[in-house]
């Protein structure tokens, strides 16, 4: 039943799920979708997540990482584990993307990020996925799906978002903010996503337990990935049609005006 009101207004019709999480992503620039993992899919992501950021410290350094505020957050799970891979392709998340950015998307990032229990992580810093960029667009060039694998709340100190913050070209005022920022409640398997240009940051966990999440960040072709995932995997993938182009296989910037002409072609054949 359509509520009432006055003046000729029109008004927008969500009925389904996935309607209703893009009315959201629309206005409030985040949504929560909620039971997509079950648990024991989450114990398996735990303890893969739990064993790559000992093989990266032990790969890279702690004190290295300590360093460059790289502690405790995995770079790009899936490029020593595929099934990080059948993680970032997920259903329920990827019918949300292509009714944003359309069918040619790319995965502009995978990053595992673990909340040590009375750590202050150094995601918790006001910041956007589309770093630098002072400008807004009328359309997303980017969507962020945040995978909450334990629990999101005040005590472990889950995601803060600001409402609205895509649609501003500044950061608001520190009284705005502390006004007006939202901390996400999200139980284990449930997924944030939300326009990768909304201002947000970690919370601190004070649970005595690990807060483990994996961000991915899905962009338009036209942007650039953190980390060239081609080159990483070294043409795994690439004989998959979609993979192909969700990897980046198909966006890489050619080398000469030969491998540009090649690689249109080879697309013609697609």
């Amino acid at each position: 039943m359509a509520l009432k009101s006055y003046g000729g207004h029109q008004q927008q019709a969500a009925e389904s799920a996935v309607d209703k999480t893009l009315e959201e992503l629309s206005i409030l620039g985040y949504a929560v979708i909620e039971n997509i993992f079950e648990e024991g899919e989450l114990k398996i992501i735990r303890d893969k997540l739990d064993s790559l950021l000992k093989a990266q410290e032990n790969e890279i350094g702690k004190e290295k990482l300590k360093e460059i505020n790289e502690l405790n957050l995995v770079r790009c799970p899936l490029a020593y584990d595929d099934y990080f891979v059948k993680l970032a392709v997920n259903d329920a998340v990827l019918e949300v993307i292509k009714k944003t950015l359309g069918n040619y998307f790319v995965l502009h990032l995978q990053n595992g990020i673990l909340n040590m229990p009375d750590e202050e992580h150094h995601q918790s810093s006001w910041h956007r996925d589309l770093p630098y960029q002072d400008f807004i667009i009328s359309k997303p060039l980017a969507l962020s799906a945040l995978y909450c694998i334990d629990d999101f709340s005040a005590e472990t100190g889950g995601t803060f978002v600001i409402p609205y913050s895509h649609r501003l070209e500044q950061m608001p005022s520190e009284g705005y903010i502390s006004k007006h920022a939202v901390q996400i409640n999200a139980k284990p398997g449930s997924v944030l996503v939300f326009d990768s240009m909304v201002f947000h940051k970690a919370g601190y966990n004070s649970s005595g337990k690990i807060r483990r999440g994996i961000n991915h960040v899905y962009v338009a072709g036209i942007l650039k990935q953190q980390i060239n995932l081609p080159e990483l995997l070294k043409g795994k993938h690439k004989e998959d049609r979609f993979l192909s182009m969700f990897l980046g296989y198909d966006s890489e910037t050619p080398k000469s005006v030969s491998d540009w002409r090649k690689n249109k072609s080879e697309k013609a054949k697609k």
